[in-house]
């Protein structure tokens, strides 16, 4: 019973966390977004009452106070009286709802609760979506900056940018490839199976792989020339650099 009651909190976190949390969050997840809705309704109607109350001295004069002045007859029913109260009251819920700081609070729980026991009914539990939107948001950030970091080092290690340089096969130890590049940097499209497009040719890229040499570490990409039909795959437009006969 206290482990489901726990629980309930905990399922407005993202989802990714439920399954490393020691408690029923999946379990008690629609009754979770049920109550958040519920929640939304309550802080709304009290807070929208409290709005009324203070809008009916706007001005000094309340519409209630015109319209039982009017009955009593100390105030003419044509009497010139400023409709700014009437339309202020006309306006009332979704000045409420949408530009007060309480308001905005109660749509969003009545919504997101909504929207969270919809998805609960499918099966697609969720958690609150500012929860899960900061977390991702988050965890993107994280990983940028993680790759910004191995990226530098491993510039660092490549040292300074220089054309790329082709060399046969054997120059890299490798039987049955026709050339290799070696690229100061590396290049994100060149992937293994990948065809490289030349005015030389149709090649198809073999598993690049890293070697240290003495100008920094290089990337190298091992290409063989397709001699045979073959089905078109992922490929890249590149013009091949002049063949090196040595490492020099």
């Amino acid at each position: 019973m206290l482990d489901g009651v726990l629980a309930l909190p905990a399922a407005l976190l993202p989802k990714r966390y439920w399954q490393s949390i020691d408690l029923p969050v999946p379990n008690v997840a629609p009754l979770s977004s049920l109550l958040t809705m519920l929640a939304g309704f309550a802080i709304g109607i009290r807070g929208y009452f409290a709005f009324l109350e203070r809008l009916r001295h706007v001005s000094g004069v309340s519409i209630m106070d015109i319209s039982k002045a009017q009955i009593e007859g100390r105030l003419p029913e044509t009497a010139d009286v400023s409709a700014i109260p009437t339309a202020l009251a006309a306006m009332a819920p979704i000045t409420f709802a949408l530009f007060t700081p309480l308001g905005l609070f109660a749509t969003y729980l009545v919504l997101t609760g909504l929207i969270r026991s919809a998805a609960a009914y499918i099966d697609e539990a969720h958690g609150d979506p500012i929860l899960t939107g900061v977390d991702w948001l988050g965890r993107r950030m994280l990983t940028s900056q993680q790759q910004r970091s191995v990226r530098t080092a491993r510039e660092k290690l490549e040292g300074a940018v220089e054309p790329d340089r082709r060399y046969h096969g054997e120059w890299a130890g490798l039987t049955g490839v026709d050339f290799v590049i070696v690229a100061a940097r590396r290049k994100p499209d060149w992937t293994r199976g990948t065809f490289v497009i030349s005015s030389d040719g149709w090649f198809t890229l073999g598993e690049p792989f890293d070697r240290p040499t003495p100008n920094g570490l290089r990337t190298i990409y091992p290409l063989t020339l397709q001699k045979t039909p073959d089905v078109l795959r992922r490929s890249v437009q590149y013009q091949l650099p002049p063949l090196h006969q040595s490492g020099k």
